[in-house]
């Protein structure tokens, strides 16, 4: 199932080089660490890993629409690593 987007998602999606399956494939694998934003209530954020690549999605918790999509910067990659033991590699 292919993830919705608002306009700004797709449009970063596609500068990015991410499709809708690799999306799809960050936010159902079981060791992607998800959180509230804190700027947005309705928004929550995810990181995982896709072709040894580390990504950030923010997404709309309640429609699920992909807002916006980014590679995680070193900490966040740090970050990621500490928490679930994989390697990022990037």
């Amino acid at each position: 199932m292919s993830p919705k987007f608002t306009k700004h998602g797709e449009q970063r999606a596609n500068e990015r080089g991410i499709t809708p399956e690799q999306i799809d494939e960050i936010l159902a694998d079981e060791k992607t660490l998800t959180a509230p934003s804190k700027s947005d209530e309705n928004a929550a954020i995810a990181m995982g890993m896709c072709n040894k690549k580390t990504w950030i999605v923010v997404y709309n918790k309640e429609s699920g629409d992909v807002v916006t999509v980014r590679r995680a910067d070193k900490k966040e990659r740090r970050y990621y690593e500490e928490k679930t033991g994989e390697q990022t590699g990037n």
